[in-house]
């Protein structure tokens, strides 16, 4: 499987069957956008999947926003069986969105009654972090969590609830590492907003 110039040794099966040993019997997978397409982007892991030795879901990344993104999104959820969509604050140069292209998504994921997720990372602090770390000849593992302190992802997401608040749309963040952004969630979930 391909995310962002590397390629994990599993596919659908093997991953699958290995998951399947351990006990899960349903996978979820995020399908990134072929050349910006999200029905390429589907088509292209359905054929993956076709692998598959377990049940399986996807949910759509959204890495840019125009009228066939938000045209493809409605596909997503009436023909294609979607109905979450990720949105990453995090991966500068890649993945990353706009708070922008985070607003539009999330008034389009309200319209379309689909969950917005994110995963929540101040992605130009973070490229910052990771430019410093490089300076300072840290390119190990240890580099990845020095260059994003947990303060960035409590800001990231601090941001993401507020505009999701402000759309009025419930929100799932992704992946939670650090007690910032879990203390942001909580004190979303205390005044009744629904973070999930």
């Amino acid at each position: 499987m391909e995310f962002m110039g590397t390629e994990t040794i599993d596919d659908f099966f093997s991953g699958q069957a290995a998951a399947l040993a351990g006990g899960t019997t349903m996978h979820i997978d995020f399908v990134i956008p072929v050349n910006g397409s999200l029905v390429a982007g589907f088509e292209a892991y359905k054929k993956k999947a076709k692998k598959s030795c377990m049940n399986y879901g996807f949910h759509m990344a959204i890495t840019k926003w125009d009228e066939s993104v938000s045209r493809e999104m409605e596909i997503m959820v009436k023909e294609k069986g979607i109905n979450s969509f990720k949105f990453f604050m995090a991966y500068k140069g890649s993945l990353m969105i706009s708070d922008e292209l985070l607003l539009q998504g999330l008034e389009r994921c309200k319209s379309l009654g689909a969950l917005a997720m994110v995963h929540a990372e101040n992605g130009d602090a973070v490229f910052e972090g990771q430019k410093r770390m490089i300076d300072l000849g840290i390119t190990g593992p240890e580099g990845h969590a020095l260059s994003r302190p947990p303060v960035l992802e409590g800001e990231a997401t601090a941001r993401a609830i507020r505009l999701a608040k402000f759309v009025n749309t419930p929100l799932y963040v992704v992946h939670v590492m650090s007690i910032d952004a879990m203390e942001e969630i909580a004190r979303a979930r205390k005044s009744g907003f629904e973070v999930i």
